[in-house]
């Protein structure tokens, strides 16, 4: 008898459920609690906008923008890890490598007389030059640790003769901004997987080629078909071969007069902006078990593909710092970042006026740069976004100039010689005379390696910008 009266209780209490579950509903109720769960929805993103401040990081290629990203994560975000230490460890060991060895086939090519193919005069230099050239950088350092695939492609396209010789094909020697009227933005993907894949196959046909006769690629990238000189060796031998590459590097770095004379005309080639630094500390990065300091990560380059995304909470403000690369293959990227930007950073290396792009040695970087930063200040996308221009590189440009005058690669310019103040200022007027709309442009001289300068400067923009979006959400 229980068990009846259970059930039927069980039962009326689930039919009167089904009835209010499935009773007819009132459609103007429910539109009006979509639209106020919408408009919700939509206050609370007004909300996180407004404590969030968006940076986007621009420039073209090498002008020092994932540096002042790293000196922000120096500044905010406690520095780097022991991963990324190690991993410049083993780019900056093989960039020193490549380095001296570009020195020494680019001063054969413009002429200069070396001491290390001196083998009477100067015996040493000459065995020092011997041994680095049969060094193969691949074989000693961690390939996985520097970068993977990423790393790899990179260096291929750097060092391979088969991909200088490549780029210097298809130069067109027209300066080449980006194109904003793309409408949705999209670019084809399985190109750029493809495009990105391309010299990863090069590497490996180098490396499985022993028919390949090209001395120069043999010289930068490809191993020996006959037992690579580090294979098989233990740690305490392979040490040995690490300590002499660094004593020939360091040998020839000071003592070479020719390698000198070839480092002063290093705007006429492609060299590592930081090679002199690799040399000058070369014993240091040659120890083993090396871990990099925050200098050194500074110095270093590893190039940026793609975007990164690095967030930071500056003075109970939320910033989300885009970095984008900026050589000419990664800027079709650029737009899918373009949305709700707060401030771009616009990164120029000054110091650049008299070099020739990577991608086009027949293109100025400087006129690249202007170029870009005349379709980005004016584009519609940031019609009203403030921009912060930095002229980074202000050091090698005080250096620079006592050689090479600004007068020869920008004959407007009225300046007197050597005036460093009076460089910079014609440079800046260059780029703030292209700004066509009523925002403002912020400009600060930079050395994106310097901490202390960076820390000084990267306080004063981030103080700007908060002030700035507060005033601009009516909070302030």
């Amino acid at each position: 008898m229980g068990c009846i009266l259970s059930t039927s209780a069980n039962t009326t209490e689930n039919h009167d459920k089904y009835y209010q579950n499935n009773e007819p509903t009132d459609p103007f109720l429910e539109n009006k609690k979509a639209n106020d769960l919408i408009e919700q929805t939509l206050k609370n993103n007004q909300k996180k906008d407004r404590k969030e401040v968006k940076l986007l990081l621009l420039g073209a290629g090498e002008s020092g923008k994932s540096t002042v990203l790293k000196q922000l994560k120096l500044l905010h975000l406690g520095g780097f890890n022991h991963q990324e230490r190690l991993q410049y460890v083993n780019v900056i060991r093989a960039d020193a490598i490549q380095s001296m060895k570009m020195l020494i086939i680019e001063a054969r090519k413009l002429g200069i007389p070396l001491d290390c193919d001196d083998p009477h005069g100067y015996r040493e230099l000459f065995q020092c030059k011997r041994l680095l050239l049969k060094v193969k950088p691949l074989d000693l350092i961690d390939t996985n640790a520097a970068g993977g695939s990423n790393f790899l492609n990179d260096y291929v396209l750097k060092y391979s003769e088969r991909s200088i010789k490549k780029r210097r094909a298809e130069s067109t020697g027209q300066k080449e901004s980006l194109s904003l009227d793309t409408g949705d933005g999209i670019y084809d993907k399985e190109n750029e997987e493809n495009s990105d894949k391309k010299y990863q196959v090069i590497l490996e046909g180098m490396h499985s080629n022993n028919n390949n006769n090209n001395e120069d690629d043999d010289l930068f990238v490809k191993s020996s078909k006959n037992q690579t000189l580090f294979n098989n060796l233990d740690n305490h031998q392979q040490q040995i071969q690490i300590d002499q590459i660094a004593y020939s590097i360091k040998q020839l770095w000071k003592k070479d007069k020719g390698i000198q004379q070839c480092f002063m005309r290093s705007n006429e080639f492609q060299l590592e902006g930081s090679a002199n630094y690799y040399f000058d500390n070369i014993e240091r990065f040659s120890q083993p078990d090396y871990i990099c300091t925050d200098e050194d990560i500074l110095k270093g380059r590893i190039k940026t593909t793609g975007i990164t995304e690095t967030n930071f909470n500056i003075n109970s403000t939320n910033f989300k710092v885009l970095d984008a690369g900026g050589q000419r293959s990664e800027r079709r990227k650029w737009i899918h970042c373009f949305d709700k930007i707060t401030c771009v950073l616009f990164v120029v290396a000054v110091s650049e006026y008299d070099q020739m792009l990577f991608e086009d040695e027949r293109v100025n970087r400087m006129h690249e740069a202007l170029m870009l930063f005349d379709t980005l200040c004016n584009s519609k996308w940031f019609i009203n976004t403030p921009f912060v221009l930095f002229m980074n590189k202000v050091d090698l440009f005080q250096e620079k100039i006592k050689r090479s005058p600004i007068r020869k690669h920008f004959p407007n310019y009225q300046g007197r010689v050597n005036d460093v103040d009076a460089g910079l200022k014609y440079f800046e007027k260059l780029f703030l005379s292209l700004n066509r709309t009523n925002k403002p442009i912020y400009i600060h001289r930079t050395c994106a390696t310097d901490k202390q300068s960076m820390k000084f400067i990267l306080s004063a923009v981030t103080d700007l910008i908060i002030q700035q979006n507060l005033k601009k959400s009516g909070l302030l």
